[in-house]
């Protein structure tokens, strides 16, 4: 039976139908979860290993290419990147888009166990970590202290981190900062050559002498007896008594040392707002919902601060969910005065109520049903989604629209309300349905792409294609229904002869019928001007510039900053309070500033973000949400600036984007061309060369590369054969000097249920000159004690940061934010530049990050545009059984995209992803339009009635619903277009591109149709149709 029959022959039962779906969905509305963007996880790995005091090309050699080398052969690899760093090797595996990740991490993990053995016996074991939306942090807190500042870390390890890590959904807690305890045996070096040891054989003593060993069970009488040996330390004084030697006297630790239980060797510090302190990230598991997960955390904070010294306070200095909640709020603003709108489009031009509102409840109704798929498909409320429910509240009632104006006609010839209801909605039933399956099936090729495409609007494609599904069975079933109650002939006819005296309708209908008269009259005049109107409109996509996603203004403003490669970390520290001091002074809208500077530990310092050096630091910048200042993000970076860059000694990076953005793009840089090649000084002097001439590229700056091969070194360059005859090899050398040098941390001490190092060393008199190095006495396996400089020569050279690779081959990397200009502009005048100088010999070089991101993903949605057209020309043909008639309607897909791109240039957009997407939704509507009036000139042919009168008859009669359909989903979209709130960037270029498109070929719908309607009218109309 049709669902329009049914519906009015059965409307108690089509009213439970649609009220159980509502009210299902209104209750899956409720447990829809809270986020900034889809959960998503990037097929990629990171294989992190720690080893202390090695430099970047010993790492490298040692660490990175066997690694390298190892995971290469895992199947699905898309490509392997590293950075080899002082003491850090990080390996970056990606992997093709849909593969099971957590399969290939095992296989990864597999190929781990198996390199081990190639690996330094001193570096740590490889850690891995993958990338997905959780690694961006949920909050950041700080922990100060007045009075207790030496138990700080302490407190916040025990009970802070380990607080947050218990609750539900927080996957880790990284803490940043502060004062690590530990026991420090600082050797004196002439009295420990005395007792003929050495600080590795110190080492081992300790090692042996900080042990519980069992010794089994004990059985008398009834009773079982565990026999074991305890020798672990549980004091310093302890460790101070350890005896080395008892010849000629006893020989004590203690005696050759200096032992103190104070803090390790700091290298790195942390300020809030001016204060020293404890930064502490939270970051949540994957698949948590960020908005809960800040929730609990604030909740948690007051119990936590409850058991925190007086003097102890901590603070949430920043919240993700602050920029989530307000984002999604002015999103279900936009939504709701949306529908709103639309509201008033239909009154306005129905000039009925009842009719209004029947049209209008397909506005609740489908939306309500989408969030019961919505919560079925496990989606969550975030930009993305609450932006597909806005583009399609102006959309869904526009079947009803049309269903509606013809069952109208019916009652207004006198029939009743039941025969109008069905003959009106039967009649248009397939137009609607075509017209339905023209918008839905453009996001089919979106649906089946892959990568970062499918991750931004794979969901919009799903919510809106079930909206549109929604809206055509409530326009079939529950229009019709309603109809049959509410109107009524009598009435209809009445109210619509008041329409007919609204005067503003009336004299657009009577100019819209002189307008199509005289552009019939002059047919091939017509179609030239507006062929070449759009010939020359291509022109304007040079003005509009190109990005890979529009950046979002939040707030937030990171500032690195470098000192000359080797600065010492307590001088770095000083410029970042002088960068502090600017802002504190220009930006009255700070709200939080956080300085970091120096080199974090181990795995906490390559996660946490930036460079990782003595040398580097970086200034955390929060503003006041964006309704509480004048100025963006953007434009406070351009005021600082200037007084920033003044600051003689160091070289500074402004970063204003967000980090999803980042994530997405590969990085937090806007600009990024990777040179590739094996010799680093050629590599180095080329990208010298190169970044000179980048600075005259408009719009680019903060130019910098990722390394440099300015790093001090003294190198221990050792006599092989001396260091044979004498019973030396190179690694017993190498470690000695690590230990006396770097210090040993193998053994450890235990207190109250906490483990801290046992850092054994030269004491600071012993190893703080280049000359004490020299000096180091090794001992041979006879016990001879040899000065180091008498088997090998220190040599103070020059050697690189850092090195990185691609896909097993080295490169430098040269990057740069875009101010005021398109990235994809930026690009094109930087290749201009690159291929301007010559390229050494063995080197390449090509685009990365954003600009790579931009081009692939440009690619994937201009092939789902083409197949869109494909398959909404093939939806049309099959409904016209006509292979021409759909041309006619495609060749309105043309002008709508010229009339998206001259509103972009309007408003001072650029074409990204999401205006490409705006761009792809184009097409399924701009041709709903052109079907509505191509299907009644079809059935007006049918009448017999003459082309020409049919032509004018038709435009005339399907102006109002062609208009009013128009209308409503620009009205309804016009919300989102205008805002200015937080994360508006997103979305504003989507609602000015569907906007400035259909208003454009809307009116290309009107007038070019029945024109060329008119001129292929031989192939259309049968012969022996009346002229």
């Amino acid at each position: 039976m049709n669902l329009s029959v049914f519906g009015v022959k059965w409307p108690v039962t089509t009213m439970m139908i649609f009220l159980a779906a509502i009210l299902l969905g209104a209750f899956s509305w409720t447990q829809l979860g809270v986020d900034l963007m889809p959960d998503f996880e990037i097929p990629a790995v990171s294989i992190i290993t720690s080893y202390s005091g090695c430099g970047p090309q010993e790492i490298e050699s040692s660490i990175t290419e066997p690694i390298e080398e190892s995971v290469s052969t895992v199947e699905n690899v898309d490509e392997i990147t590293s950075q080899s760093l002082e003491g850090i090797s990080v390996v970056t595996v990606k992997f093709d888009w849909g593969v099971d990740l957590g399969a290939a991490t095992n296989d990864i993990r597999d190929k781990l166990d198996l390199v081990a053995r190639r690996l330094p016996d001193n570096a740590e074991k490889p850690f891995i970590f993958k990338f997905n939306t959780s690694m961006i942090p949920v909050c950041m807190l700080s922990v100060t202290a007045e009075e207790s500042w030496e138990k700080l870390d302490k407190i916040t390890d025990r009970k802070i981190i380990d607080a947050l890590k218990r609750i539900n959904g927080v996957a880790t807690a990284i803490q940043l900062g502060g004062d690590k305890r530990g026991v420090l045996i600082d050797l004196d070096r002439e009295r420990l050559q005395a007792t003929g040891l050495s600080g590795n054989q110190i080492v081992n003593l300790l090692y042996k002498q900080n042990v519980d060993n069992p010794g089994g069970h004990i059985k008398q009488g009834q009773f079982e007896y565990l026999t074991r040996t305890p020798g672990k330390f549980t004091r310093v004084e302890d460790i101070k008594s350890v005896v080395l030697a008892t010849q000629p006297g006893v020989v004590r630790l203690g005696d050759v040392a200096e032992i103190t239980d104070g803090y390790l060797e700091k290298s790195n510090e942390f300020y809030i707002n001016g204060k020293r302190g404890i930064g502490v990230m939270v970051q949540k598991q994957s698949g948590a919902n960020t908005v809960t997960v800040s929730d609990r955390v604030k909740k948690m904070l007051p119990q936590i601060q409850a058991g925190l010294p007086p003097d102890v306070k901590i603070e949430m200095i920043f919240d993700t969910s602050d920029f989530i909640k307000s984002t999604i709020k002015n999103l279900t603003s936009s939504v709701l005065l949306g529908g709103v709108a639309v509201f008033l489009v239909i009154l306005f031009f129905l000039r009925d109520v009842k009719a209004s509102f029947v049209v209008c409840a397909t506005i609740p109704t489908s939306l309500i049903i989408t969030f019961l798929f919505m919560y079925m498909a496990d989606y969550t409320l975030n930009q993305i989604s609450l932006s597909s429910l806005a583009i399609a509240i102006g959309m869904v009632v526009d079947n009803a629209i049309v269903i509606l104006d013809n069952i109208k006609r019916y009652l207004e010839r006198g029939v009743s309300s039941r025969e109008s209801a069905i003959s009106g909605a039967v009649e248009m039933g397939t137009s609607v349905m075509a017209s339905t399956l023209t918008t839905i099936v453009i996001f089919l090729p979106i649906i089946f792409t892959s990568g970062i495409t499918n991750i931004m609007f794979g969901q919009l494609a799903m919510i809106i294609t079930m909206a549109l599904a929604a809206s055509l069975i409530s326009a079939l079933m529950l229009t019709p229904m309603l109809c049959s109650k509410l109107l009524k002939p009598a009435l209809v006819r009445e109210r619509n002869v008041a329409v007919q005296k609204f005067e503003l309708l009336d004299k657009v209908e009577v100019a819209y019928s002189k307008a199509l008269k005289l552009v019939l009259n002059n047919r091939w005049k017509t179609v030239v001007v507006l062929f070449l109107s759009l010939f020359l409109s291509f022109g304007l996509v040079k003005l509009v510039g190109m990005d890979f996603m529009p950046i979002q203004d939040q707030g937030r403003i990171t500032i690195k900053y470098e000192l000359p490669v080797g600065t010492r970390f307590e001088i770095t520290g000083e410029f970042g309070q002088k960068i502090a001091a600017i802002i504190k002074e220009k930006v009255p809208e700070l709200k939080t500033l956080v300085v970091r500077y120096g080199k974090s530990d181990g795995q906490s310092g390559s996660m946490s973000g930036g460079k990782n050096f003595s040398y580097t630091g970086q200034v955390s910048v929060m503003l006041t949400p964006k309704d509480q200042r004048a100025r963006g993000v953007k434009q406070v970076i351009e005021d600082i600036r200037p007084a920033i860059e003044g600051i003689p000694g160091m070289t500074v990076n402004f970063d204003s984007g967000d980090p999803m953005a980042n994530m997405m793009g590969g990085g937090g840089a806007a600009f990024t061309l990777n040179l590739y090649g094996y010799d680093l000084q050629t590599g180095l002097d080329w990208a010298n060369q190169l970044k000179k001439a980048l600075a005259a590229v408009p719009g680019l700056k903060d130019i910098e590369i990722n390394q440099d091969l300015a790093q001090p070194e003294l190198q221990v360059v050792i006599d092989r054969e001396k260091a044979s005859t004498l019973g030396f090899n190179v690694s017993d050398i190498g470690n000695t000097v690590e230990t006396y040098i770097s210090g040993n941390n193998t053994v450890k001490y235990q207190e109250g249920g906490d483990e801290y190092d046992i850092v054994v060393r030269l004491r600071p008199e012993d190893r703080d000159k280049i000359t004490d190095l020299s000096r180091i006495p090794l001992i041979s396996p006879t016990g001879q004690t040899v000065r180091l400089d008498n088997l090998a020569e220190i040599r103070n050279e020059f050697g690189p940061t850092s090195v990185s690779r691609s896909e097993q081959e080295r490169y430098v990397q040269i990057t740069g934010q875009v101010y005021g200009r398109g990235s994809g502009d930026v690009s094109a005048d930087a290749e201009v530049i690159v291929n301007s100088i010559p390229v050494p010999p063995g080197f390449s070089w090509r685009f990365a990050g954003n600009e790579e991101q931009r081009q692939e993903s440009f690619l994937v949605l201009l092939q789902a545009a083409l197949l869109g057209c494909i398959l909404v020309y093939m939806v049309m043909a099959s409904q016209f059984e006509s292979l021409l008639a759909p041309l006619i309607i495609a060749m309105s897909i043309p002008f709508g995209f010229i009339g998206a791109v001259m509103l972009l240039v309007l408003v001072g957009s650029r074409i990204s992803i999401v205006s490409l997407l705006a761009f792809l939704i184009l097409i399924g509507i701009v041709v709903n339009n052109g079907i509505v009036l191509i299907s009644y000139i079809n059935i007006l042919i049918k009448r017999k009635i003459p082309l020409r009168e049919a032509l004018i008859s038709a435009g005339k009669s399907r102006l109002r619903p062609i208009l009013s359909t128009t209308a409503t989903t620009i009205l309804g979209m016009m919300p989102m277009a205008l805002s200015s709130g937080e994360g508006s960037e997103i979305w504003v270029p989507m609602g000015i591109s569907v906007i400035g498109g259909l208003l454009v070929s809307t009116m290309m719908t009107l007038f070019f149709m029945p024109v060329l309607y008119s001129l292929l009218s031989r192939w259309l109309v049968p012969a022996n149709h009346p002229a």
